[in-house]
């Protein structure tokens, strides 16, 4: 590639091919944890912040407390890790903080399986409020693990700008008259339906009644802790 007076600039380096893996393996956690949140914690989004804030100001104004409680709490949680996700990993290299990063996460979601599983964790009650908070907190540390990762603009816990990105890349391919996806386009569409497939998963077994739901999210983070480990072996 032809570059200032003449030179010739190397092609952009490849990301690893385990970062897509762990993109959606990330993406696919965040859905079902967004739904076990709002299904078995009182309406509360552990992942998805945007829709928590509206929600609380939602509880707020209807005076109910013990879900605004919560909504609270998820947020805490969200900030209190990514924040700690940050200054743990900011002198790090990328691959060194996506272990760290991705081990710390699927511990909390590994203590939160027993707590789901033997505890009455009803809206308002301690154990509810205690769920959130880990659930909120592996996911403040999963926002962090999308910016190591840095894959076409896609984060690992909200999806709204990943859907505006496919919107407007294949609405650009729809009127000039091509139907080729970038890589990036592909990649956001993928992690977008892999957000989906978590989130229908867990609906389902919730709808069965079934409490191994809670297995979904921390079977795809130590998925993604394994592949990131045997990458940088």
């Amino acid at each position: 590639m032809p570059g200032i007076l003449g030179w010739t600039l190397p092609p952009p380096e490849a990301p690893p091919r385990h970062f897509e893996h762990i993109l959606g393996l990330t993406a696919f956690a965040a859905g079902a944890v967004d739904v076990i949140s709002f299904t078995g914690l009182g309406g509360i989004f552990a992942s998805a912040m945007t829709g928590n804030l509206a929600f609380l100001a939602l509880y707020i104004a209807r005076g109910a407390l013990h879900s605004a409680v919560g909504a609270l709490i998820a947020l805490f949680g969200f900030v209190l890790c990514g924040a700690i996700g940050t200054l743990q990993t900011r002198r790090m290299d990328n691959h060194r903080a996506l272990s760290v990063l991705l081990t710390t996460e699927a511990l909390l979601l590994l203590v939160a399986m027993p707590v789901w599983l033997v505890t009455s964790h009803l809206n308002g009650t301690f154990w509810a409020n205690i769920l959130i908070l880990l659930l909120a907190m592996s996911m403040g540390l999963q926002s962090i693990v999308g910016k190591k990762v840095n894959l076409s603009n896609i984060p690992t816990v909200v999806f709204t700008s990943t859907l505006t990105n496919i919107v407007i890349a294949l609405t650009d391919l729809l009127a000039s008259g091509k139907f080729a996806p970038s890589p990036d386009t592909k990649r956001q569409m993928a992690s977008f339906l892999l957000y989906f497939s978590g989130a229908l998963i867990a609906g389902l077994m919730v709808y069965w009644q079934m409490s191994a739901v809670i297995l979904l999210p921390y079977g795809a983070v130590t998925l993604a802790v394994i592949r990131q480990l045997r990458a940088t072996r």
